[in-house]
């Protein structure tokens, strides 16, 4: 009678542990397929397992448990790559009390239950860079999320990803001299010039120089500055003015770190020189709406074919909302683009496979490849047209949006 119960127990557990065991397998059949990376493929099959593609292609046998979304008269493309988003956190961007906040970490005010998030996803934003605030010079640590997830640690693909540095006038705000006034508060010791914040700027890598030097190992900020010299950590330089941003060049080439720029507002006024230094652009808002009396003082002189000149030259472009609430999507972005006159192809890349590069996650997102993760977005038709909507969007396999 025992073995009898022993025996019963084991039957009933075999298939459940089978079960279990078994690969989650997604086949999506496309009518035309975006890699990114290559030609589109028509009438092909992307197999994914695991959340992540198993292969694509043409002619690719599909498994019989595997689930099947038909999209046969659609268009896929990868998820897309913002590299500078709408921040979803809890409290302030910015570290008020100091000028140099090179070890503050964005990732620990990650909000997973920001309403910025969904936003993102039904526009079809699959990976994000969220970067600290700029009211200070050297703000802090910026790092890679996906919009899913119940905890910051579920959201994070890529910790420590670049030091945010500012040299536009955000760094000023607030910020008073005391000349019939003794100190009272911590806005009397920020920068109030454009010089003396690249003056701060040139200290803190000096200062970082020979830190590195002595071999010490007893300054956490100094630390995270060494690291940038050291080529393990890039900049991103948030600039808007052409005068501006061939001082950042300069303090690059100084220094000899790592540079991206950030919003470039003027960026088709000094493309040749970008395109020499190699250095990439994260370029947005595309439109460029003032917030504030700091950016209405700079970066007015706006070329709609910014993006368009730049990529003449050679600059890696990545198009972004610019982390800004009433910024628009980025295949808006990318379809203004190529009005304005981008090529189409480096559009769809610079909301794809260009910012993965820059954000160094391209072995995981930015084009349809085996081996990657399976973000991938289910269109209407066309991309870059304006009466194409997004029907579906899988984030690593699973179908986080379905459009009603």
């Amino acid at each position: 009678m025992r073995v009898n119960i022993i025996l019963l127990t084991f039957l009933l557990l075999v298939p459940a542990s089978a079960t279990f065991g078994k690969a989650d397998i997604t086949a999506i059949k496309a009518g035309r397929i975006l890699t990114i990376s290559d030609n589109p493929i028509m009438d092909g099959v992307i197999l994914i397992r695991d959340g992540k593609i198993a292969d694509i292609g043409t002619g690719i046998e599909i498994p019989e448990n595997a689930s099947i979304i038909d999209a046969g008269n659609k268009v896929v493309m990868p998820g897309l790559v913002d590299a500078s988003a709408v921040p979803p956190v809890r409290g302030d961007l910015n570290e008020q009390s100091d000028e140099i906040t090179p070890t503050i970490r964005i990732s620990t005010a990650l909000n997973p239950q920001s309403k910025v998030l969904k936003r993102m996803v039904q526009t079809g934003t699959t990976t994000l860079y969220v970067s600290p605030g700029w009211r200070n010079v050297i703000a802090g640590l910026g790092v890679v999320v996906k919009p899913t997830g119940k905890t910051p640690q579920e959201m994070i693909i890529k910790k420590d990803v670049a030091l945010t540095t500012v040299m536009s006038l955000d760094s000023l705000y607030g910020n008073r001299t005391p000349r019939s006034q003794p100190p009272t508060n911590f806005y009397f010791r920020r920068p109030t010039t454009r010089m003396a914040i690249i003056w701060m700027l040139r200290k803190g890598f000096f200062d970082a120089q020979g830190y590195a030097k002595s071999g010490k190992k007893d300054d956490p900020d100094l630390e995270i500055l060494a690291s940038v010299l050291d080529d393990k950590i890039p900049v991103r330089l948030n600039v808007r003015r052409a005068i501006n941003i061939r001082t950042a060049l300069k303090l690059a080439e100084e220094y000899d770190f790592q540079l991206i720029l950030d919003e470039c507002t003027e960026g088709y006024k000094v493309a040749e020189e970008i395109a020499q230094k190699q250095v990439p652009v994260v370029l947005g808002p595309f439109y460029y709406y003032p917030g504030s009396s700091s950016q209405f003082r700079e970066g007015r002189e706006v070329n709609w074919n910014n993006a368009g000149i730049l990529t003449k030259a050679g600059v890696k472009v990545a198009l972004t909302s610019g982390a800004q609430a009433q910024s628009i999507d980025l295949l808006t972005a990318a379809a203004f683009a190529v009005r304005h006159g981008m090529p189409y192809d480096k559009a769809l890349k610079a909301v794809t496979i260009i910012p993965a590069e820059i954000l160094g996650v391209a072995d995981k997102v930015g084009t349809l490849e085996k081996g990657k993760d399976a973000d991938i977005l289910i269109l209407s038709g066309d991309p870059l047209k304006v009466t194409t909507r997004i029907e579906q969007v899988l984030l690593n396999g699973k179908t986080v949006y379905k459009a009603q």
